[in-house]
């Protein structure tokens, strides 16, 4: 009975450079490097999320740099893994003898797979995050806080130990929309259990006390890109600071006066005329609220281009 042969092939540097950019690691698998094309590939999993996870521990200044430190990670595993790659491939001899795996087929099933895993519906990364989760927003409902378009990182750690959850009236919370547990919804608490909230036209009033301070002055030329034309901005003043809220010129708009009951807050958009929330679908409870945003770390404009100023930008 004749043996099977041994196939030979070369090894083309260019070919495992497009591998290893189609699917980190798999350069040094066309490369017979199965081990090192495995821990290349965990790794641009692993060290991004991980650097982004640790994001929302300590101050301000650290959320920056681990979110540097996230993007840094990613980019240069993934030109370390291609130059290594097509280095390898350049240094091996003609006479390549060929494994199991080293077929076309092969490539393109673990193209498919491992990219379903790692960015499908197989591996869920919001179940898998403990601290950090971002979050894109899909309208003008914020505006001018968070504008349609940004992509934010809020912070999952919620104090469930203290009051209200330690939450602060004022504050920005990603919360689960209470007509669909499904989605999830930014908007900006005004009132905790207990607290009564007026509206009475465009003044808001907590607890007796008015929040609306002043109207926001609108120069002309002050090229700010959150206030629009047709809006008028006010300034409101909560217990976690200073903030600035949108209305419509000429809309019209109903008085409000409600309570707000046990274990539930009460939450506002921060473009009030144009923004669904407890005014429309009623009360949050406080045990769907999962996260509270800290920052902006990059913003596409709908109407096309990044708005480089808002990247970094702290909520």
């Amino acid at each position: 009975m004749e043996e099977k042969k041994d196939r030979f092939r070369e090894r083309k540097p260019l070919f495992a450079l497009a591998l290893s950019l189609l699917l980190t690691g798999l350069g040094q698998i066309y490369n017979g490097k199965p081990r090192k094309g495995i821990l290349f590939f965990v790794a641009s999993l692993i060290l991004p999320f991980l650097f982004l996870q640790l994001s929302v521990v300590g101050p301000d200044p650290t959320l920056i740099g681990f979110l540097v430190l996230s993007l840094v990670s990613d980019l240069g595993i993934f030109v370390w893994a291609a130059r290594d790659a097509w280095k390898q491939a350049k240094r091996m001899e003609k006479n390549y003898k060929l494994r199991v795996y080293n077929r076309l087929y092969v490539y393109i099933l673990l193209v498919i797979v491992l990219n379903l895993f790692a960015f499908g519906p197989i591996l869920n990364w919001q179940k898998a995050s403990s601290l950090a989760l971002p979050y894109q927003m899909p309208t003008e409902s914020m505006a001018p806080t968070v504008l349609r378009g940004d992509w934010i990182m809020a912070d999952k750690r919620i104090d469930h130990a203290s009051k209200n959850l330690g939450l602060k009236r004022g504050e920005l919370v990603v919360f689960k929309y209470p007509r669909d547990k499904k989605l999830n919804f930014i908007k900006r608490i005004i009132g905790l259990p207990g607290d009564k909230i007026e509206l009475r036209g465009m003044e808001l009033y907590v607890n007796g006390i008015k929040w609306t301070v002043q109207g926001v002055p609108q120069l002309e030329g002050r090229g700010d890109e959150n206030i629009k034309n047709g809006t008028i901005a006010f300034y409101e003043k909560g217990d976690s600071g200073t903030y600035r809220v949108f209305y419509l010129q000429g809309a019209t708009r109903n008085d409000l006066s409600v309570s707000v009951p046990e274990g539930c807050c009460f939450v506002l958009g921060d473009n009030r005329d144009i923004s669904a929330d407890s005014r429309h679908w009623g009360f949050v409870p406080l045990i769907d609220i999962v996260s509270k945003p800290r920052l902006v770390y990059f913003s596409i404009n709908p109407e096309g281009g990044v708005r480089w100023g808002r990247i970094g930008k702290l909520l």
